[in-house]
């Protein structure tokens, strides 16, 4: 629990900040008001030709992401040099609000599942 209006922490229990007799938050806005978001990575890419896709499935389920490293890969040293992804940076990585965080690992496990064929 933070003060909103002097910063001090407290431990969970807590209600009010005991020098400025407000009430305490979970997060303290940033300067546009926005509370800060707590991101998690639920995919890790060696491979860029998986990326478009896994990023089409967050976007279809309307999960907000941001992809790391992506655009980096090819631009220092050697490039990936035929190893998927470039070794002074690693892998291109993708990253969700920590409340969409099951529904996407959910989503993101069922690319990894092979597809069984129909029986008629």
């Amino acid at each position: 629990m933070i003060c909103p209006e002097c910063g001090s922490e407290y431990r969970e229990g807590f209600t009010q900040c005991s020098d400025c007799d407000v009430a305490l938050v979970e997060a303290v806005p940033d300067e546009d008001g926005e509370p800060e978001v707590e991101l998690v990575k639920v995919f890790e890419a060696t491979n860029a030709a998986v990326l478009p896709l896994v990023e089409s499935v967050l976007l279809d389920a309307n999960i907000e992401f941001m992809t790391k490293s992506e655009g980096l890969q090819d631009v220092f040293a050697l490039g990936r040099f035929g190893m998927g992804s470039n070794n002074l940076i690693g892998p291109a990585t993708i990253w969700v609000r920590k409340d969409d965080e099951a529904e996407a690992r959910e989503l993101v496990d069922m690319l990894d599942e092979p597809v069984t064929p129909q029986e008629e």
